[in-house]
């Protein structure tokens, strides 16, 4: 399960771990995962650093070594080690660029995660619980919770969202209605799990700081219920720069599944086509 124990949230919360969080709350560009007892934190979609905890003994770092290059970082973080790896994190963040899988599609996730979560100003109405999710049959690019802006209060059950991104002309877009149903079928029986896994996530990433946005907003998201109820998922295909000319999305496809009710597509990014900008009617 997902979930760090106590005593490992509370370093990283106020013990000599802080300095990590801390760094990941004032960069944007950073975010911070959550695993079975140990931690990833991510630059570019690329993990900066694995963080375990052992049972005796220092917090185990595990960083790829073309990352440390011209770095000197110990494997064991103490309270007089962890600073060798916070004043090094520029560095480490230089050769991610150098050196780091270029992928545009998971430098598009933790786009979406900074757009949903760490901008206040956007009060989204989806927020991002994590991302590159396994289960035993799958692994969904991110997931998150759907919390309506009508009628939004303290104490309300919101949707489990599992949410797959399609960059580009992926072939796999014209498949993506099998993959969406096989996951369906596969994480029906485990939906309650599930959702109370999410929620866990939820409240250690609250307490750590990882959402930034007003206090009253932080306030009332600790009070949500993630929904245990498998009709009441969502299943989100994300969409960045899918040229809307191709004929490999087929709607029809995604209607037909018996869930349909259930998928929600977002088309995002950057590219541009006439058929997506607006012009203004003449005055």
């Amino acid at each position: 399960m997902r979930r760090l124990s106590d005593d490992f949230h509370a370093c990283l919360h106020s013990g000599f771990l802080s300095g990590i969080t801390e760094n990941v709350k004032a960069d944007p560009d950073l975010t911070l995962e959550i695993r079975d007892n140990y931690i990833n934190l991510y630059y570019k979609g690329n993990s900066l650093l694995k963080l375990r905890e052992t049972k005796t003994g220092p917090y185990k770092a595990e960083i790829h070594s073309k990352y440390l290059a011209n770095a000197q970082i110990p494997a064991d973080f103490t309270p007089e080690t962890v600073t060798d790896f916070l004043s090094a994190i520029p560095l480490l963040k230089q050769n991610i660029v150098r050196h780091g899988k270029r992928s545009a599609e998971i430098e598009y996730e933790q786009m979406i995660i900074r757009a949903n979560n760490l901008e206040p100003r956007n009060t989204a109405e989806y927020l991002i619980v994590d991302r590159q999710y396994t289960t035993a049959e799958g692994r969904f690019d991110l997931t998150g919770i759907f919390w309506d802006r009508n009628g939004r209060k303290k104490g309300q059950t919101v949707p489990v969202c599992l949410m797959e991104i399609k960059y580009a002309l992926n072939d796999d877009i014209r498949e993506v209605h099998e993959q969406l149903a096989h996951y369906y079928k596969s994480i029906a029986p485990q939906s309650a799990a599930i959702a109370a896994e999410m929620q866990s996530l939820f409240h250690q990433k609250l307490e750590q700081g990882l959402y930034r946005m007003p206090q009253y907003r932080i306030d009332a998201l600790k009070t949500l219920t993630f929904s245990p109820d498998i009709s009441q998922f969502q299943f989100v295909v994300i969409f960045v720069d899918y040229n809307p000319n191709s004929s490999k999305l087929n709607l029809q496809k995604l209607s037909e599944l018996p869930f349909a009710n259930q998928i929600r597509i977002f088309h995002s990014g950057f590219a541009m086509w006439q058929q997506n900008v607006q012009p203004l009617p003449a005055g």
